[in-house]
């Protein structure tokens, strides 16, 4: 495991531990690492309630100020771990709930008033791309790549991407990442002022005083000051997002329905089944 994402940290840990991720407490500083590598840090159900849980819980924890979501390791995350599906008598068992899920994920961001920020320590997919979108501030380590493969899947932007992404990255690299599905690299989204900084990520002592140290500072500026000044910066787009993220989940849940994404998923599960049966 990466030093980056496994260094020693005084740290207060949550009443109950999560399973599918490291959340640790540094004085003003909570720090979320994904935890799933043998997923490929990709996301379950479990992950994700366990991440809408840190993140309120940081909402409403007046000692912390600062957010930073990365993963363990040398990824990420994989996006939504679409082999959860197996888990469930029916497909449809899993896309009842899939819309409530995301849309309380969603929410929780959009709502959160702490600073949000992500440090992509790889590559980053799907839903860990939108979510980066809805976030304060992106820092990646140069291994790093984002992509949303969505129509790849018979899907459709989620996250609030169809809103964030033309304003982030302009109509011409919108239809390139979300139509097309190609990669946006770490030196490319920092040139698009997307990421802030870019790093080396065996270059430990480079991310510690160029990254952790700034989160520490961060953490120290004056609480009423941040909250106002995000709220103002904010606060005008709230329901702009909120109106994108309730039209793409009426069309995710269409999709989700269709000939292309149902052949995706049973030749992933297929996939899923033959490799299990090949370590026998």
């Amino acid at each position: 495991m990466n030093n980056l994402l496994s260094r020693d940290i005084r740290s207060e840990p949550l009443k109950k531990k999560p399973k599918a991720l490291l959340v640790e407490q540094e004085n003003d500083l909570l720090i979320i690492k994904i935890n799933r590598l043998q997923a490929k840090n990709a996301l379950n159900r479990s992950a994700v309630y366990e991440l809408i849980a840190a993140v309120e819980g940081a909402t409403n924890n007046k000692d912390i100020k600062v957010v930073v979501i990365t993963g363990v390791g040398d990824i990420y995350t994989a996006g939504n771990d679409l082999k959860q599906i197996q888990e469930y008598k029916l497909p449809e068992d899993y896309y009842r709930g899939a819309n409530y899920v995301l849309r309380a994920l969603v929410k929780t961001f959009i709502a959160c008033p702490k600073l949000l920020v992500c440090l992509v320590n790889g590559p980053c997919i799907g839903i860990g791309f939108t979510l980066s979108a809805l976030c304060d501030a992106v820092y990646c380590t140069r291994n790093a790549y984002f992509q949303t493969p969505f129509t790849h899947l018979g899907l459709c932007p989620e996250a609030c991407a169809s809103w964030t992404f033309p304003r982030l990255f302009g109509q011409s690299w919108s239809t390139k990442l979300l139509l097309f599905g190609e990669k946006l690299t770490a030196e490319k989204a920092k040139e698009m002022g997307f990421v802030l900084e870019v790093f080396e990520l065996e270059n430990e002592q480079e991310i510690e005083e160029k990254f952790w140290q700034k989160m520490r500072e961060y953490a120290k500026l004056p609480w009423e000051s941040l909250r106002t000044t995000k709220r103002l910066i904010r606060e005008p787009l709230e329901q702009e997002l909120l109106r994108a993220m309730n039209k793409e989940l009426q069309e995710i849940e269409k999709l989700r329905r269709g000939p292309v994404y149902q052949q995706a998923m049973e030749t992933l599960i297929q996939k899923s089944l033959n490799v299990n049966k090949s370590k026998l």
